[in-house]
């Protein structure tokens, strides 16, 4: 079986990225300062990598998904993060699933979502 282990992004300011994804995503898990920036290990093990770059452009469809336990969560997290003053860039409902994407400061869209099983 294979499994996603690591995700690394090129960001402009790793510190800025990194107080993003732990202050307004909700990332935890231990963080490592490099170089290169910052390499967070979250309590599954997932490193995830903040390296000092230039995001790529015209990123399309890409984003990557932050799973929440229902249909009102996403809803309280949409509210939470209106009130923190981040930009929704989409949001979707329909009978068994909810999503809401926000842009992290670099352009990356994180979807926050609940998708009935």
């Amino acid at each position: 079986m294979t499994d996603i282990a690591h995700l690394a992004l090129g960001v402009r300011d790793p510190a800025r990225s990194l107080a993003f994804y732990h202050d307004v995503v909700g990332l935890e898990g231990a963080v490592r300062e490099a170089d290169f920036g910052f390499v967070v290990t979250t309590p599954r093990g997932i490193s995830f990598s903040l390296i000092r770059g230039e995001p790529p452009e015209g990123l399309g469809e890409v984003h990557f998904g932050v799973a929440l336990p229902g249909e009102e969560a996403v809803r309280t997290r949409r509210a939470e993060l209106a009130g923190m003053g981040i930009r929704e860039v989409d949001w979707w409902v329909e009978p068994g699933f909810v999503s809401l994407k926000i842009a992290d400061p670099d352009g990356y869209v994180v979807e926050f979502f609940w998708e009935e099983a």
